[in-house]
């Protein structure tokens, strides 16, 4: 049994869909607004697993409020706001904040923007096309430590400014390429292993065998390989 909430600070610069957050994610609240976040005590989190902590209505705003509210564990933020943009608000949150996990919640289903989340180190994207049970999910999952995005599209498609470099430049084999491929789609261990149909013990062994051909030891560097190689790009 969950025994306290996922705290969370939402950021957009659209009071409506700040609105519709605080009621998907505080939901049987009722009363006026408490000014902490905190829900009713004795609420039940196993029913409802997350507390707005914190709301801010640009990334400049973000910054600030963080300075004063530093146990939030997750943060929701909008793509596309005035100013600094969601990626570039989480980059400087999370190197304040080194634990915390970020949702990008966009308007925008764009390969290059999914990838370059991704290569920024953000652990979940949903477009605000994908319902409210889709969000809910992800931030859950973020919160343990998944990977959560999108399916992408055509990936061939690179993050604008990315140098390109031939793929066969990578001492990969086959198997080890698919396996870069799948992660840079987003695909845990578990998916991976159920795709390619083998143990999920082998994919960990190609994963780590990646990671010393190549000489890293982060996955947002495996992507940036991966993406100025076009590693994936068919």
């Amino acid at each position: 049994m969950m025994t306290r909430p996922i705290k969370i600070i939402i950021a957009d610069d659209h009071e409506i869909v700040l609105d519709g957050l605080k009621a998907i994610l505080n939901p049987g609240t009722s009363g006026p607004e408490q000014p902490d976040g905190l829900l009713p005590v004795g609420i039940n989190y196993d029913k409802h697993p997350f507390q707005i902590i914190g709301v801010a209505k640009s990334g400049e705003d973000l910054m600030d409020r963080m300075e004063v509210i530093r146990n939030a564990d997750v943060l929701v933020l909008d793509y596309s706001m005035t100013g600094m943009n969601g990626i570039e608000a989480a980059v400087l949150a999370k190197k304040a904040h080194p634990h915390i996990k970020v949702v990008l919640f966009s308007m925008y289903e764009s390969d290059a923007l999914i990838k370059d989340a991704f290569a920024c180190n953000i652990e979940g994207y949903v477009t605000k096309g994908e319902g409210r049970q889709r969000l809910l999910d992800v931030i859950k999952r973020v919160y343990k430590g998944e990977k959560m995005y999108p399916q992408i599209k055509n990936p061939s498609v690179s993050i604008p400014g990315a140098a390109k470099a031939k793929s066969g430049d990578l001492p990969l084999s086959k198997r080890e390429r698919e396996i870069v491929c799948e992660i840079v789609q987003g695909a845990t261990t578990e998916e991976i292993a159920q795709k390619l149909q083998i143990a999920f013990n082998t994919v960990e062994v190609h994963r780590s065998n990646i990671y010393r051909k190549l000489g890293i030891n982060k996955m947002t560097d495996l992507v940036k390989i991966a993406l100025e190689h076009d590693l994936c790009g068919g």
